[in-house]
This record gives structure tokens, sequence and C-alpha cells, in this order.
């Protein structure tokens, strides 16, 4: 058994730090990967049984990750799904979630048909492929909003509009196969709606209700995946789930809460993996 930690030099580079340390208490042989020094002359070096974990986002790491995964290895898949599902996957699977409308065009008379269905300004623009709040825009105008449209559809960028939710607190929910490892409870500071913007942040630990962590369960298993960081919005006492995030910020969740998230992953990978061997030698 190896651990193949895929990434990019100078990325995420905690997270890997936290995997490698997690991989030595296990005593499990650990290599990290990059695309860019790796020879795709060669073959995959996984094998059967090999863990193999993407550390961070990007259509390079993926394309990387579809090369280097094959059959038989541990992953945090539960499918052979390796890239991200539709963006409505969980209103399908009747996960509650903001009213979303996936947008592609700049007409005023469309646009104003969205935000009426969306519940009418202000409303939520989110570029899709951001993090930490990147690309996360309140719109209170038709104006401001034929503006945003027109320049991310010149940029060729993808976004969807939400319904807005006027909430001072989110939280963020760290998922491990069917349970939550650990949580957290994000609250807005100064003028900024966002509770996850990368600039001052507050957040602390905070403990759920049992209903909200299996919302968080049953989110990321909606997206096929068996870890991930599930944000949920909770307005007028009911949740909200906003996204769910694979790979996602682990590092955060480990520090703040003291538990060590990285070893709980490699844990599960570990068995996972012994799981897969000895079915293959019955």
């Amino acid at each position: 058994m190896i651990f193949y930690a895929l990434h990019v030099p100078g990325v995420e580079e905690e997270r890997l730090d936290l995997i490698r340390a997690a991989s030595k208490k296990l005593n499990i042989p650990f290599k990290a990967l990059d695309p860019a020094s790796f020879d795709f002359s060669k073959p995959s070096p996984a094998k059967k049984g090999d863990i193999v974990y993407r550390l961070s986002r990007g259509k390079l790491l993926r394309f990387f990750e579809d090369y280097i995964i094959r059959p038989g290895c541990a992953t945090f898949y539960s499918n052979e799904i390796f890239h991200k599902p539709d963006p409505f996957l969980l209103e399908k699977h009747n996960i509650p979630v903001p009213k979303t409308v996936f947008c592609v065009t700049k007409d005023p008379d469309r646009l104003m048909a969205y935000v009426k269905q969306l519940g009418g300004f202000p409303i939520v623009l989110k570029a899709l492929g951001g993090t930490h709040g990147m690309g996360v825009i309140k719109i209170d105008s038709l104006s401001a909003l034929l503006s945003m449209a027109d320049f991310l559809l010149g940029q060729r960028k993808l976004f969807v509009l939400k319904q807005f939710l006027p909430v001072k607190t989110s939280a963020r929910f760290i998922v491990l196969g069917n349970r939550v490892v650990t949580s957290l409870e994000y609250v807005a500071t100064g003028r900024d709606f966002r509770t996850n913007s990368a600039k001052n942040l507050k957040v602390k630990p905070k403990k759920y209700s049992k209903d909200f962590e299996d919302l968080a369960v049953r989110a990321t298993q909606a997206m096929g995946w068996e870890f991930s960081g599930v944000d949920i919005l909770i307005h007028k006492n009911k949740p909200y789930v906003s996204e769910v995030n694979f790979p996602c910020n682990f590092v955060r969740a480990q520090t703040v809460a003291k538990k060590d998230v990285a070893l709980e992953m490699v844990k599960y990978l570990r068995d996972k993996s012994l799981a897969i061997k000895a079915k293959t030698k019955r």
C-alpha cells in the first residue's frame, strides 16, 4: 500500500504536510506526485490497493487524477465519477439548497425573470470554481447584474444566480464516510455578507444538531464522495446547503477544532484499501 498525494508545488502545502505526517504515523509509504514533473510516457505507478488523493482543485490536477487512478485504488469517491458532478445534483436528491439558476445570458428580460424566480433583489452571483468566498457577489440591481453577466460571459466564465438568504453565520461540516468528524461556525464580520471570506475570518468550533449533521452526510453522499467540507446556511432555523467541497480545506478545521482530521482521513483510506485487498483474495 502506497499513499499517492497529487498536488502542485507551492499550492496547499499545509494540506500536503499534514497528510504526509499522518501517513508516517500509520507507517504508510507516502509519495507526492505533481503533473509538471511526471513522465507521462510511463503508466501510472498506482496499483490495486494503493491510495490516491488529490489535494486541490483545478483542471490540470483533475486530469492528472484520472490518469493516476486505477481500478482498485482506494479513494474518497464512492463510484467511478472522478470529476465534480453537475451543480444541481443536490436538488435532484431533495437536499435543501438556496434557489439557484444556471445563467448563460445577458438578456435583461431573461435576467429579470431569473431574479423574480429567486425572490427579487438582492441576489447572489457565484462564479463557479472559486474558493474562500472568491467570486461570490451580492447583486442589488439589474444594472449591476447586467454588468457582471456581460463581464463574466465575455471571459467565458460560468456562473449561477442564487437566492439571497440574510444570514450572519454559516456552518462548515467536515464529513468522512457516514459521519461528521468536526464542525465550525463562521460569522460574517464588518460589511461583508460572506461568512467564509478569506479576510478577517471569525470562526470557532461548534457542535450542531444530529439533523444538521445527517444533512451534511446526505449532501456528501449525493455528490458521490466519501469526504467533503459541507457549507450550510441557517435561515429562520432551517438549513440550506450552499456548497459541498472536494477537495476541501481541512487544515482550518484541524487547527481551530484541534482535531487531527488528516489522521482520520488517512485511516479511512487505509481501511478502504485493506477492504479492497481482502475482497480481492476471496
